[in-house]
C-alpha cells in the first residue's frame, strides 16, 4: 500500500511540476524589465552621474526623484500624487522646451544602484518598482 501511495504522489508531483520547469527550462530565467523601458515622452532632462552629463526622459528620472520626496512604503495613492505634482513641477519649469538641467529643479536624481545602497538589494529593487508603477500610472496626467 505504500509503495502505490509514493508512486501516486511521484507521479501527481511530476504532471504538476513537469510543464513548470520544462518552461523553465526552454525560456531561462525571465529578467524584469522597467515598466518605463520604453517610455519616451519627448522631454529629456539633462542629469550628471559620475561627471557625466545624461539624457534621461522626464518620466524615468521622476522615478528617480521620487525617492528624496516620499517614502516608498506610503500609500501607493500618496506616491502617485506625488509622481503628478513632480512632473507638474517640471513641465512647469521646462515651458515650451524639450529640454532642461536637473540643477534647473529643485530634486536630486537617485540611481538605482544609490537606492539599493540605501535599502539593500531586495527593498531597494521593491522601492524602484513602486516608484515606477506610480510614475507609469501616473503618466499623461501631466504634459
Amino acid at each position: 500500500m505504500g509503495e502505490k501511495l509514493m508512486t501516486l504522489v511521484a507521479t501527481v508531483a511530476v504532471v504538476i511540476m513537469g510543464p513548470y520547469l520544462l518552461t523553465c527550462i526552454i525560456n531561462g530565467r525571465q529578467i524584469q524589465t522597467s515598466l518605463l523601458e520604453n517610455v519616451d515622452t519627448g522631454k529629456d532632462v539633462i542629469i550628471q552621474i559620475n561627471g557625466e552629463n545624461m539624457l534621461i526622459d522626464v518620466e524615468k528620472y521622476i522615478a528617480g526623484v521620487l525617492p528624496g520626496v516620499v517614502d516608498w512604503t506610503a500609500d501607493a495613492t500618496l506616491i502617485e500624487a506625488q509622481a503628478v505634482a513632480v512632473r507638474a513641477k517640471i513641465y512647469y519649469a521646462m515651458g515650451e522646451d524639450s529640454l532642461i538641467q536637473a540643477s534647473n529643479l529643485e530634486y536630486t536624481y537617485y540611481t538605482k544602484q544609490e537606492i539599493i545602497e540605501k535599502l539593500g538589494n531586495e527593498n531597494g529593487s521593491r522601492a524602484q518598482n513602486i516608484y515606477e508603477k506610480a510614475v507609469y500610472n501616473t503618466k499623461g496626467i501631466i504634459e
